[in-house]
């Protein structure tokens, strides 16, 4: 695969939609696993340097079904492997890759090497294929890595998830709310809750903000106790993020709201960018709704993850 960002460059151009692996060689602190991306990254997608990695990459040579010519970014051993499992594509692969980085149980097992450099990602029955089961076992694992790519990927919809009709345990969490209980109105939606402010060099530091930790409520509960093991997951408490002193989101649990990706904190490290003093202006109400999208994306990750530990 290409080794650097300036490798791949040349496969953004082109049309087709492309899928990235965003990740680092050598993490500064603790390993965390990758993040997908369908459009152009940056460095600073993971702490201490990100490289992408692109399913496709240009070559004017061939050229697939919709005319833009493409080649898959795999080694001939990688392709032989595919192709002995019967025309497994490179997306099976690349989804089997992902879904891997993000078994828990493999982290675990392989912590120390994973913090040395590339990890080694276990493929069935290689390197022909010949192993019993072996192309159902990728495409199983394709399978659950295709749920946690659209679960990463800010911009593809999640039936149950960020999509309606919302899942009972999904639709619970994050849900915008006020003190007094009336909905938000657009003198709400200032971030004035200290998430950030300019340090040195008109860097943006995070603040403490103001996070309440509380009870579920027994609705709460009932809708979080579906068929998903979300309760289970997240523990009989659960946290408020406020905006301000009147404005909050109501039920962000506290593994959603500890979640990390790329090395940071995800919806802290959001709200710290949107600080009234940093962003200069209120939120737009979409910008509320799309921290709830997140934050329910992130509960998807965890309880698909508790998911494979279970397994």
């Amino acid at each position: 695969m290409a080794d650097n960002l300036g490798n791949g460059l040349s496969s953004y151009f082109p049309a087709y939609r492309n899928l990235w692996i965003v990740a680092q060689q050598k993490p500064r602190r603790g390993w965390l696993p990758p993040q997908v991306i369908s459009r152009m990254g940056c460095i600073d997608l993971m702490d201490r340097s990100a490289t992408c990695i692109p399913t496709w990459l240009r070559d004017d040579d061939i050229t697939n079904p919709n005319g833009q010519a493409r080649r898959s970014n795999l080694s001939i051993a990688a392709q032989n492997y595919l192709a002995a499992l019967g025309g497994a594509s490179v997306e099976d692969l690349f989804h089997h890759v992902l879904a891997v980085l993000h078994d828990p149980a493999y982290r675990q097992a392989n912590a120390g090497a994973l913090r040395m450099g590339w990890p080694r990602i276990p493929l069935p029955g290689w390197p022909k294929g010949a192993a019993e089961d072996a192309a159902n076992e990728l495409a199983r694992s394709a399978a659950r890595g295709r749920q946690l790519a659209a679960l990463l990927d800010c911009e593809a919809p999640v039936p149950g998830v960020t999509q309606a009709p919302l899942r009972p345990e999904m639709a619970v969490i994050a849900v915008p709310a006020t003190r007094d209980g009336r909905n938000m109105a657009s003198e709400d939606f200032a971030v004035t809750a200290g998430w950030g402010h300019f340090g040195k060099g008109d860097a943006v530091m995070p603040g403490q903000g103001r996070v309440v930790e509380r009870p579920l409520t027994p609705e709460e509960r009932s809708a979080m106790a579906g068929g998903h093991d979300t309760l289970a997951l997240t523990g009989p408490t659960t946290l408020d993020i406020y905006l301000n002193d009147h404005a909050f989101w109501r039920n962000v649990p506290l593994p959603v709201w500890r979640y990390k990706l790329g090395g940071y904190q995800v919806l802290k490290k959001w709200l710290s960018y949107r600080e009234y003093g940093v962003l200069g202006r209120p939120l737009l109400a979409g910008e509320v709704l799309h921290f709830a999208g997140v934050a329910r994306r992130i509960g998807g990750i965890l309880t698909l993850q508790a998911g494979e530990v279970e397994k």
